[in-house]
């Protein structure tokens, strides 16, 4: 691999391991879908996609924002993959994508949360003389997330027979899913069955139907449907899995000096070392917070250097961090420094020093876009 100061390393092996284990705990009649949003969790939205689409992992992705859905068309080969999103968007954003060629209709799924939204989204399809693809969003709550499961069932026949749209998916999705009360989690899955029993079963077969996201994929395998939407399971972070998964990704710098520096030399934005001690010996790495946020979020950050663990010589800054490496003369200009993906400092080690639990897992991957993402 060619050199590099810092780099995220992404394991393909273990993207095809996570969606198969997925693939065995829901059937594999049942369809995969990656969701990429958020730069698919820190992976990077483009060379995951990409990842995706040319190995043939699953044949759908999802996105959570409207110009990721831009980003995938305009910068990425989709290879025929489905792009769904998740996210509301505006009907003259979609317009303006329409006209510019930035998104390609056959390929992109829109959410609708609403009657309204339904109605601005043919306009939009009429306006520019394609067919629009739609997954209709069900709120059990009515929290304004979707419409009523009431609402559609009285609906159905004029939704799904909107002149210029392709009604082709209804979706869920249970904010309770996070929690521990599964007799709660159930009881919501069981409204939502319910609604699902009682549509047309002429419009039933036209819908890919889906409601389980990864915390509910290894509890509640029975409401599989048609399609699961894996997002901290496809990238291997815990959600009850049972060990099954791989985690994908490794944070990786490599040490461009090391040095003896005096107490009292600043080596952050504020000098905590100016207490008259010893010299240390420091190794720096250009890797700062702004590449790995969890540089910042985490307590008691450790860095991984040849089998062992080290701290932090001071506060990290933007762009680079010092390591303490004082006492081992072996660490030297060309080692390898870890910061995510090894013994120590992988996701649970992390979660549980954090007192995290994996419901925000995600925030561990977490990286900026400038951070070169490597698919191995």
């Amino acid at each position: 691999m060619t050199k590099r100061s810092a780099w995220a390393e992404v394991s393909s092996k273990g993207i095809e391991n996570n969606i198969n284990v997925i693939k065995e705990q829901v059937g594999g009649h049942v369809k995969v879908c990656a969701v990429l949003k958020a730069d698919a969790y820190g992976h990077g939205l483009c060379g995951f996609f990409n990842t995706l689409a040319k190995r043939s992992y699953t044949d759908i992705a999802a996105v959570g924002k409207f110009r990721e859905l831009i980003k995938v068309f305009t910068e990425v080969n989709s290879a025929g993959m489905d792009v769904l999103l998740l996210g509301a968007a505006a009907a003259e954003e979609i317009a303006s994508a329409l006209d510019n060629g930035d998104i390609v209709p056959r390929r992109s799924i829109f959410s609708v949360y609403s009657l309204d939204m339904l109605s601005r989204l043919d306009e939009v399809a009429a306006y520019a003389k394609v067919t629009l693809r739609v997954h209709i969003r069900i709120d059990i709550w009515d929290s304004g997330m979707g419409l009523s499961p009431q609402d559609f069932l009285n609906g159905q026949d004029m939704i799904m027979s909107m002149p210029h749209l392709e009604v082709c998916g209804l979706y869920t999705h249970l904010y309770s899913a996070y929690s521990d009360d599964l007799e709660e989690i159930g009881s919501e899955l069981a409204s939502f069955d319910d609604m699902v029993g009682k549509i047309s079963p002429g419009y039933r077969k036209r819908l890919c139907i889906h409601a389980l996201n990864s915390a509910l994929i290894f509890r509640f395998p029975q409401y599989a449907y048609d399609m699961v939407r894996a997002g901290t399971a496809l990238y291997g972070l815990p959600c009850g899995d049972g060990g099954r998964l791989i985690p994908l990704l490794r944070i990786c710098a490599q040490i461009f000096d090391v040095s003896e520096v005096d107490s009292g030399i600043p080596l952050s934005y504020i000098n905590k070392n100016d207490d008259g001690k010893k010299k240390r010996r420091i190794a720096r790495i250009m890797l700062g917070y702004w590449d790995l946020p969890l540089l910042l979020t985490q307590k008691e950050v450790r860095i991984w250097i040849k089998g062992k663990l080290y701290e932090p010589a001071d506060d990290v800054c933007m762009d680079n961090l010092c390591i303490d490496v004082s006492g081992d003369d072996e660490i030297c200009v060309g080692d390898l420094a870890v910061l995510l993906g090894e013994e120590g400092i992988g996701a649970m080690d992390i979660l549980a020093r954090n007192g995290i639990d994996f419901v925000h897992g995600e925030w561990m991957c977490m990286t900026a876009d400038r951070l070169e993402k490597i698919y191995i």
